[in-house]
């Protein structure tokens, strides 16, 4: 598999990256809050053969810097990241951006900006607007950062969505939030803090903007994303597909790794075609 990685300067940040398998078309994946590069290691394996897969930090997590100004990073910075990232890596072909969590809302936002640039979109674990449950999270870290229980943080992922898990990933999560920094436990904290004010995303992004033919799929068992968010993209998305996975949580492919076929399904064209009716598979709703 040829691989290759650098630091793209993008704005304030340096941003590490790195790209797997020689293909023009580019699958860019986009994280969640406070995941690295390394959670997307079975996307590399699985679609190397028929993407360029790129993988990045964004800035203040992992190995990315943040160059000039405070440790607070915006929605609006992140967006000019992707966008950097992007210009930085892609050739001529075909563009996909998965994200997953977080990463959802960057990508979907990224999209409707350019709808032109994106041709497919994949988003795991996707939420338009913070539920209860999110909300019990949002307070809890921030409980959790103002007592410097930094590694608090682990445990309550594991208490609210995160307890279908395995033990590998679980103790790479523990292993992160012991190692906090005072800075990076700062972005954690202003993040979560901005979550419950920014509000939904079909307010701040106009969706219906979006071209790629978009895939959305969460697990049926994640109790900080609410069903009526997958009905409400799908009609404002043109190109929507759903899917509701049973007996999975809020992480997916990590829980169930075989949903990576049904992400390869969505990807290799082997999707509905567009214009079909949206339908939420794998679920009684």
């Amino acid at each position: 598999m040829k691989t290759s990685k650098g630091i793209a300067r993008i704005g304030r940040f340096e941003v590490p990256y790195r790209i797997y398998g020689n293909s023009d078309k580019l699958l860019v994946c986009v994280s969640g809050a406070m995941q690295t590069m390394s959670i997307w290691r079975s996307v590399v394996k699985r679609f190397t053969g028929d993407y360029s897969v790129v993988l990045f930090d964004m800035p203040g997590v992992g190995r990315s810097r943040i160059l000039s100004g405070g440790a607070h990073v915006t929605v609006d910075e992140q967006i000019e990241v992707l966008d950097g990232l992007v210009a930085h890596t892609r050739s001529d072909g075909d563009l996909v951006l998965a994200g997953s969590s977080w990463g959802t809302a960057i990508a979907a936002s990224y999209a409707a900006l350019k709808p032109d640039a994106v041709q497919f979109l994949l988003l795991s674990s996707f939420g338009m607007r913070p539920n209860a449950g999110m909300e019990y999270v949002v307070k809890r870290a921030t409980e959790l950062y103002h007592a410097r229980d930094y590694a608090g943080g682990a445990e309550l992922i594991f208490e609210v969505f995160g307890r279908n898990l395995g033990p590998v990933y679980k103790q790479q999560i523990v292993a992160q939030f012991r190692n906090l920094t005072a800075d990076s436990a700062e972005i954690f904290y202003r993040h979560c803090a901005n979550i419950l004010t920014l509000g939904g995303l079909d307010e701040a992004v106009d969706l219906t903007r979006i071209k790629a033919r978009t895939l959305i799929i969460n697990g049926a068992d994640d109790p900080i994303i609410d069903l009526e968010d997958m009905r409400l993209a799908a009609t404002l998305i043109p190109d929507c597909q759903l899917r509701l996975i049973d007996d999975v949580g809020h992480f997916l492919h990590f829980e169930k790794p075989e949903l990576l076929e049904e992400y390869a399904e969505f990807l290799l064209d082997r999707a509905p075609p567009a214009g079909s009716e949206p339908a939420l598979a794998n679920a009684v709703i």
